[in-house]
């Protein structure tokens, strides 16, 4: 028969339960007694030879008769195979006092049980700590093996976090550097013009300063719109002709770009005044005003201003042409018709004067010439009455 292990002895009905054991070596009986405190057996019959200390439940007999007539308090009657502590089928190196669950160690695997009996659940499963694919987006995919509630679960290595401008896809969401994260603030291109102005935007991976305009056709407007650092440049929209609403040789203008707008500047600025040039030179709206004549009567030139002398007004009031426009031959004849004047040079009198020859062309390439041309004799023998008459009948000048 196998040894008998007594894995737990409670109170005086434990041991006489032990005791009553019929026909077991008494070796056995004293290895059971010899865990009891207070109890001893000494030789081979088992007898007891000192009783049970204060601490335990009774004093009991060893009597392995367990007739009942020695005090036993333990019934008779009782089967030990009823005892599981008295199991002959027990295992014999179950030990209680290291094992008292039962538990059999095994492997530690995630599943919510203490496989290994260390009093600690699922805390050695072979496959925690190991990398895993969490099929998460972006920065959350790759993660770790845990045990969670029983069961291996894959946790991102790195959770999500708000999105930043660095090419990854930090929330997980799907999507890389969405909503320009860190952007949409003003910057300096570093570019000249309106090509300065830019706003920072995430590309790549980090942030650009992108220009907010690009570069266009230079136009009048005070901005450097083709970024090339000159505002206005050429003359934008500029060139053209203009009137300045000045008098004199002020009027004429030129269309330029100045101060971003287009303006009309005067091609020529006021002089002081030229006489004889016929122009207003100082922009006051008179010619040759504050002038002598311009010229003498005699020559043929601009118009002369009447009052200059005596002789221009009277010419002037008679022929006002001589004052507006011009001072032609006409008006150069008129200065002996009116005036009575001969004027100096060949002319040695006045073509309404009967004289001698005078000289075609000496009154400036006028009347003279047309008389002489049709009759020589005025030019080559005498300037007679007929050659006076021919002034009337061929240029129409009044003598």
């Amino acid at each position: 028969m196998a040894r008998l292990r007594i894995a737990q002895v409670v109170g005086a009905a434990g041991l006489a339960g032990a005791l009553a054991c019929s026909g077991c070596a008494g070796a056995d009986i004293q290895e059971g007694l010899g865990s009891l405190g207070g109890v001893q057996s000494q030789g081979g019959d088992a007898s007891a030879t000192e009783p049970a200390t204060s601490d335990d439940p009774g004093t009991v007999s060893t009597d392995p008769s367990a007739d009942g007539s020695s005090g036993d308090t333990d019934d008779p009657t009782d089967d030990p195979t009823d005892d599981p502590s008295t199991d002959p089928t027990a295992d014999p190196t179950d030990d209680p006092t290291t094992d008292p669950t039962g538990c059999v160690a095994g492997v530690e695997v995630c599943n919510g049980d203490d496989d290994d009996c260390d009093g600690d659940v699922d805390e050695d499963d072979a496959a925690i700590g190991l990398p895993c694919d969490t099929k998460m987006p972006g920065g959350c995919g790759a993660g770790i093996q845990a045990c969670t509630d029983g069961l291996l679960v894959c946790n991102p290595e790195t959770p999500a976090t708000a999105e930043t401008c660095n090419g990854a896809d930090d929330d997980c969401d799907g999507t890389v550097d969405q909503g320009n994260p860190g952007g949409g603030g003003g910057c300096d291109t570093g570019t000249p013009g309106v090509c300065a102005a830019g706003t920072s935007q995430c590309q790549s991976g980090g942030l650009a300063c992108v220009q907010n305009v690009g570069a266009s056709g230079e136009a009048c407007n005070g901005a450097d719109d083709d970024c090339n650092g000159v505002v206005d440049d050429g003359n934008p929209g500029g060139g053209g002709g203009c009137s300045t609403g000045l008098a004199g040789i002020c009027a004429a203008g030129t269309q330029q770009c100045q101060g971003g707008g287009l303006a009309c500047v005067q091609n020529q600025a006021a002089v002081g005044e030229v006489c004889g040039d016929a122009l207003d030179n100082d922009c006051d709206s008179a010619v040759d005003n504050g002038c002598g004549c311009a010229h003498d009567t005699c020559t043929i030139g601009g118009a002369l201003t009447s009052g200059c002398d005596a002789c221009v007004t009277s010419i002037c009031a008679t022929d006002p042409f001589c004052c507006n426009n011009s001072w032609d031959s006409q008006c150069v004849s008129e200065t002996s018709s009116i005036c009575g004047l001969v004027c100096p040079g060949s002319c040695a009198h006045s073509p309404c004067v009967a004289g001698g020859v005078l000289t075609s062309g000496c009154d400036g390439g006028g009347c003279v010439a047309t008389v002489c041309g049709t009759d020589p004799f005025c030019c080559a023998t005498s300037w007679d009455d007929l050659c006076v008459g021919q002034v009337a009948s061929l240029c129409g000048l009044t003598c």
